[in-house]
């Protein structure tokens, strides 16, 4: 009877380690609905059911919380862009104006008219690049849909990608919860030999 009983925290250990290692794997799987035999019923892994809620949650998740629209806008405010235009603009002259200026046109001449124009966007262009940068961020900020676009990116994803994903982030945590399943069925299993054992 003895030896009976101490095999009951090991079953308990052991469908407690089996339920959760079930309950994550039907997080995920199966990816498309499985009709039941003899059953109304039709099983799919939750995260493949929810898939359009979940991306759904996490573009307003991502639009609200983690980049508001508020935040953009001083993120962008922030760019330093301009030097990196002009620069960009002087080094397409330097590249484009020999060959362009005709060459009938003296050296010295050549050199003269691509240092104005070197001149012109280093002195010049700044107030037009800022009208720009500001036009460029009003659009950014009031017509980009960032929840749509993180709704659309997952909506995009493979669900095998979308699961190895989840795995991979949170593999330890999901590990420590099988064993937590395992650990409470041996509680269990513990206080059911008392019971039987006593009684």
């Amino acid at each position: 009877m003895a030896w009976k009983l101490t095999f009951l925290p090991i079953i308990g250990a052991l469908i407690g380690w089996i339920t959760n290692y079930l309950a994550i794997k039907l997080l995920f799987k199966p990816y498309e609905p499985v009709k039941i035999p003899l059953l109304n019923f039709q099983l799919q892994g939750i995260l493949p059911k929810r898939r359009e809620e979940l991306a759904k949650k996490v573009g307003e998740i991502v639009e609200k919380d983690l980049l508001p629209k508020e935040e953009l806008e001083r993120e962008l405010a922030g760019l330093e862009v301009k030097d990196d235009i002009k620069e960009a603009i002087v080094r397409i002259i330097d590249e484009k104006a020999e060959k362009k200026i005709p060459p009938f046109i003296p050296d010295n001449f050549k050199v003269m008219i691509i240092n104005f124009l070197k001149e012109m966007v280093n002195k010049d262009l700044d107030p037009y690049l800022d009208q720009l940068m500001d036009k460029f961020k009003d659009k950014v900020v009031n017509e980009v849909d960032i929840a749509k676009l993180v709704e659309a990116e997952i909506g995009n994803f493979e669900m095998k990608e979308l699961e190895e994903l989840a795995l991979e982030v949170a593999s330890k945590e999901l590990k420590h919860i099988e064993v937590l399943g395992a650990i409470l069925g041996f509680i269990v299993g513990i206080g059911q030999a008392l019971i039987v054992a006593n009684f």
